[in-house]
């Protein structure tokens, strides 16, 4: 059993295209200059390439591209269904890791099978804007998302920590910070933690703000090798118009629940004023 919680410690030049990734790519705009377009995590300084290069689990033998429960998939029925027949997220599997059909998977119908909703890019509808509240950029949607909803990946550079902790110290308190630590606490009681930095080489996840009062989570799914997708999912209705959002602290334990000198700005009614970020990432 893994358990998670994350944290955000606080134009489309090229595109980087690995392998089976090439269906995640996304058709948005991306209107930051300098910025390098991925649709997937790629390794950055100080990541384990092994992880990159390790199938993570024997593949199903479903033939008829469907996949949707434990009765004629090996995998679901290994890891548990984590999708409903609309391919919206299981209220139960609102925490711990998703496993997802892979490469080694004999249902190779990306389209129809119900274990590959994250394998399957952005949802339709997103669109970058600018918020007029102070936050600058940030993700809204044209058009009305479900509950459990697969929204964006957010993906970037994996960084190793000491990396990590280096671009973090090294930032101005005005520079923004889009380094994610996500936690996951694996069940021989290890911390497993995965830095992801789309600062310079990201996709449209990099742009969601966010807010003590978040109508989306992040959940870790993984597909193909240890390295996990972090996917972000509709936790309410979103409606037209709304803006993206999630909580940069997540469910935190103590020893990422810290507050930073950056004010929040996302203006819900409770509010704590200030962005959260992981601890470690400042410790010497």
């Amino acid at each position: 059993m893994i358990m998670c919680d994350n944290v955000l410690s606080s134009s489309l030049d090229s595109e980087i295209l690995t392998g089976d990734e090439e269906n995640l790519a996304d058709n948005y705009n991306h209107p930051i200059e300098g910025l390098i377009y991925t649709p997937c995590n790629i390794p950055g300084p100080g990541a384990n390439i092994e992880d990159f290069e390790t199938q993570y689990a024997v593949g199903c033998s479903c033939r008829n591209g469907i996949c949707v429960s434990e009765l004629d998939c090996e995998c679901i029925r290994s890891y548990n269904r984590s999708y409903d027949g609309n391919g919206c997220l299981l209220p139960e599997r609102i925490v711990g890791c998703i496993m997802e059909c892979n490469s080694l998977c004999l249902c190779g119908h990306q389209s129809r099978c119900g274990n590959r909703i994250c394998q399957h890019g952005p949802a339709d509808g997103l669109e970058i804007c600018m918020t007029g509240n102070g936050k600058g950029m940030g993700l809204r949607t044209t058009k009305k998302i479900a509950v459990g909803s697969f929204i964006c990946e957010y993906a970037g550079e994996i960084i190793g920590i000491e990396e990590a902790k280096r671009r973090a110290q090294s930032q101005s308190d005005s520079d923004m910070n889009y380094i994610f630590v996500l936690n996951e606490h694996l069940a021989n009681g290890n911390l497993l933690k995965t830095c992801v930095d789309p600062t310079v080489i990201g996709n449209i996840g990099r742009y969601i703000n966010h807010s003590c009062q978040p109508n989306s989570v992040v959940i870790p799914v993984r597909t193909n090798t240890l390295i996990p997708k972090i996917g972000i999912f509709a936790a309410s209705v979103i409606q037209p118009g709304e803006e993206i959002t999630f909580d940069y602290g997540g469910n935190s334990s103590a020893e990422c629940n810290v507050k930073s000198n950056k004010l929040c700005l996302c203006g819900s009614t409770n509010c704590k004023k200030y962005l959260p970020y992981d601890a470690l990432l400042y410790l010497e």
